[in-house]
Parts: C-alpha cells; sequence; structure tokens
C-alpha cells in the first residue's frame, strides 16, 4: 500500500529518503567524482544533478519510481478526530526539488531543500476541519509552493556485510512553508455545493493554519516509513560508496 495525504507531509518524507539513497546513485566510485563530496558546495552539486535520476527509481536499490509518485489508498484519523481516506493519488515535483544546502561535518550530515509539489486523488472524509464539521467525497489537489525541508542526520558506523557501512543514530527534521498552499477538493460537504465552496475558501484564506494542524503527524508519519528504509539501504551500501574524504566515526 503507497500513502497519500491531505498535506504535503508524505512527499517531505519522500525527499529525506532522496537525502541519503541519491549521495549513493551520484557517488558510486571514487574514480568518478568530480570533487571533494566532503565540501558543502560540491556535495550540494552531486546531489543537485543526481536528484532527477534518482526519482526515475533505483531498482537494483530497491528504490521506486518518486516522480511521479502513485498511491494506492491511504486511511488516516488526524487531528480532532477528522477520518481521511484517499485513493487513486499521485504526486509530482521532486525531481524539480532545488537543493539549497548540502554539508558533512565528521558524524553529522546536513541538509535544505525547497520543494514544489502537486498532489492529486480521490477522497473520502467525515469528521471536523478546525471549526467546521465535514463530510466530503470528491476529487482533491494540493499544490504547495517553496516547501523547505531540513534534515539533520546523527551517523555512526557499523562493521558489515562487505565492508562497514553506516547508520543513523538520530535524525531531526525542520519544516516550514516558505509559500502558499493551494487546496481545491470538491464536495467537501455533501449536498452543499455553496457551504463547501465558503469551507474551501477558508481553507485557502488560512492555509499556514490549515498545515499546521495536519502538517506534523503526517511528517512524522512518513518520516518513520522513509527513515526506515534509509536504515536497510545503509545497510546494504558500504560507507566507502558514500563519501571519498569523510572521516569515519569509529567503528563499534
Amino acid at each position: 500500500m503507497r500513502h497519500f495525504g491531505l498535506n504535503c507531509g508524505r512527499y517531505i518524507s519522500i525527499v529525506l529518503f532522496c537525502l541519503v539513497i541519491e549521495f549513493v546513485r551520484a557517488s558510486p566510485s571514487p574514480s568518478k567524482r568530480t570533487c571533494d563530496n566532503s565540501k558543502p558546495e560540491c556535495l550540494r552539486k552531486t546531489l543537485q544533478k543526481a536528484l532527477p535520476n534518482f526519482m526515475k527509481g533505483i531498482p537494483e536499490l530497491g528504490v521506486e519510481v518518486l516522480d511521479p509518485f502513485y498511491i494506492d489508498k491511504l486511511e488516516m484519523v488526524l487531528a480532532g478526530g477528522l477520518k481521511i481516506q484517499f485513493l487513486d493519488g499521485h504526486s509530482k515535483g521532486l525531481r524539480k526539488c532545488v537543493v539549497e544546502k548540502a554539508r558533512v561535518a565528521h558524524d553529522v550530515i546536513e541538509t535544505q531543500f525547497l520543494c514544489n509539489l502537486t498532489i492529486k486523488g480521490k477522497y473520502k472524509s467525515i469528521g471536523r476541519l478546525l471549526m467546521f464539521p465535514i463530510n466530503g467525497d470528491g476529487d482533491a489537489a494540493i499544490r504547495c509552493k517553496n516547501l523547505r525541508i531540513t534534515q539533520i542526520l546523527k551517523m555512526r558506523s557499523v562493521k558489515g556485510f562487505g565492508g562497514t557501512h553506516l547508520e543513523i543514530v538520530n535524525a531531526q527534521t525542520n519544516h516550514s512553508y516558505d509559500g502558499q498552499i493551494q487546496y481545491n477538493l470538491t464536495n467537501l460537504i455533501k449536498g452543499s455545493p455553496e457551504t463547501s465552496k465558503i469551507l474551501l475558501d477558508f481553507m485557502n484564506q488560512n492555509w499556514h493554519l490549515v498545515a499546521q494542524e495536519f502538517g506534523d503527524p503526517l511528517i512524522d508519519f512518513g518520516v518513520k516509513i522513509i527513515l526506515r528504509n534509509v536504515k536497510k539501504l545503509l545497510s546494504k551500501v558500504p560507507m566507502k560508496q558514500l563519501f571519498q574524504t569523510w572521516e569515519p566515526v569509529p567503528p563499534t
């Protein structure tokens, strides 16, 4: 089952996934590197150049196609008891994310991305959105403009198959909505198109409040799934394929 949501949280987490995986894709061997990937600007350019190819999928590493990313079904209970079901959805825009910052400092990897994402699909919902009762069943289109994501991963090296591998010890994620989120959801209240329009207008006029209401639980949900996959990947790819000059943390 793939995952979809009212906000951009799921796709934030996909970007976090690519922060580590894309580096593997971009730097398969020291002989193919054109600069020192331990240097911030080099690392940023490496990630930026490789990002579109990564989004096409990497079957040999078990990475699926992420742009467009297709969603079958997701059921969630969000803040205020709002129940949402999304069906037959997809997202676009990850391959065009801008890598604003990337650096490595001993056992820490820090990255910052700026993304414009579009999410579409069918939805059903019942419950309350802030102060409004909702009983919806229709089409959903959400556009997230200038979504900025910062990820800090604390790493350590461990002995594994094929050599020394990286392991995530701690992950910190911050995000900000630096551009407007536009919502277009039809039939928010069944049988009441006028009230549905009033509610939709409220959502778009107060988009930041709506994003805060639903953003954190969706982001947490997505991050857990993606980091689980990142850990699996790191257990397969030796550290020497990730960095050229980064001094590793002593193996445990």
